[in-house]
């Protein structure tokens, strides 16, 4: 069963990339002069990275509140869908808990979850990988925004490109998944969603593309469940050629039907 200590090595990449990003992230944040302080509250309440990048110039440009709302549907609206396949049911601690379970996934926790052994998967180490990849999160853009202007200034907002980090872990995050589950139909399937998304283009890309997916995702379970046929039944349980044990006999039996 996995431990605290699994999680600590489990999530190291995600730290790198998150502390990494969150220097970015934090220096944008005072580059376009909010103060240092929105760093740490909005990766408490808020806790998405590109959901936050954007609100940097939303907020700066005294954006109305709808227009904010609008923008975090559209960004994070991806995330309805990984409750599809979260594991949530291996954490067996009261609703504060599960609730921050809730909160707290994000793209690349979640991928890294869905590479892993459901089975042996324990509470504990599902909210320790989500608390350590939080904790960096914070941790690297608080640390962004006390470094000063002068390196906000250095690089300008070209500081943006920066995300390459977390594109690159996604990367590493698909090939350790496809090793762990080689699978051709759902790779076909990942290439079906994201040319979706280029097509649609514009702010629901990403969310078009999503949606291609789980549709297809459903659809292809559906039909190897179908393909399957039912389960052979194993010894001791009853068929038609074996009925349940002490039960009475019909005609077909040689019994007294009634």
């Amino acid at each position: 069963m996995t431990t605290t200590r699994h999680a600590l090595r489990d999530a190291a990449p995600i730290v790198v990339g998150y502390v990494t990003l969150g220097l970015a992230a934090g220096m944008l944040l005072v580059a376009r002069g909010l103060a240092w302080w929105w760093a740490p509250v909005w990766c408490l309440i808020i806790y998405s990275g590109t959901m936050q990048m954007l609100l940097v110039p939303l907020a700066a440009a005294g954006e109305p509140l709808a227009t904010i709302a609008a923008s975090a549907v559209f960004v994070s609206g991806r995330h309805v869908f990984y409750g599809l396949g979260f594991p949530l049911d291996r954490i067996r601690a009261r609703a504060p808990a599960r609730l921050y379970a809730i909160h707290a996934i994000t793209d690349e926790v979640y991928a890294l979850l869905a590479s892993k052994d459901r089975t042996r998967m324990s509470g504990r180490y599902l909210l320790s990988v989500e608390v350590i990849c939080q904790a960096s999160w914070t941790t690297g853009t608080t640390a962004g925004t006390l470094a000063g202007t002068w390196l906000a200034a250095l690089v300008g907002e070209r500081i943006e490109l920066l995300g390459f980090v977390l594109t690159s872990l996604f990367v590493v995050l698909a090939i350790e998944n496809w090793r762990a589950h080689p699978d051709l139909s759902v790779l076909a399937l990942g290439l079906v969603a994201g040319a979706a998304g280029l097509a649609v283009g514009g702010s629901t890309a990403l969310l078009s593309a999503l949606g291609v997916l789980a549709l297809g995702l459903c659809a292809l379970y559906l039909w190897r469940r179908r393909s399957s046929g039912p389960t052979p039944a194993g010894p001791g349980e009853p068929t038609p050629e074996r009925p349940v044990p002490g039960a009475p006999e019909g005609p077909s039996s040689g019994g007294r039907g009634r």
